[in-house]
């Protein structure tokens, strides 16, 4: 018998999770993997020499954001009006 463990919040299962967050984090050089046995989210960082977990993806993006913040934070995607030459 085959068991899918279900996220508690999102109801994804936790496969579908962690590839969402290797996607995200992949480009900004963070490897990314959940532990069978511990149930934890974990994340290692080789430039940084850094790794981190946590009991839920929300915990481990929270600790990579504290470590490294986003390059550019959404309130700043907002495009600027154009100047107009004179």
């Amino acid at each position: 018998m085959t068991m899918t463990v279900e996220r508690e919040i999102t109801g994804l299962p936790v496969a579908w999770e962690v590839h969402r967050l290797q996607s995200a984090y992949r480009r900004r050089g963070w490897t990314i993997w959940h532990g069978e046995s511990t149930g934890q989210y974990w994340a290692a960082h080789t430039g940084r020499t850094v790794l981190v977990s946590g009991d839920s993806a929300e915990e481990l993006v929270a600790e990579i954001e504290r470590i490294q913040p986003r390059p550019h934070p959404s309130w700043r995607l907002v495009p600027r009006p154009r100047r107009r030459g004179a």
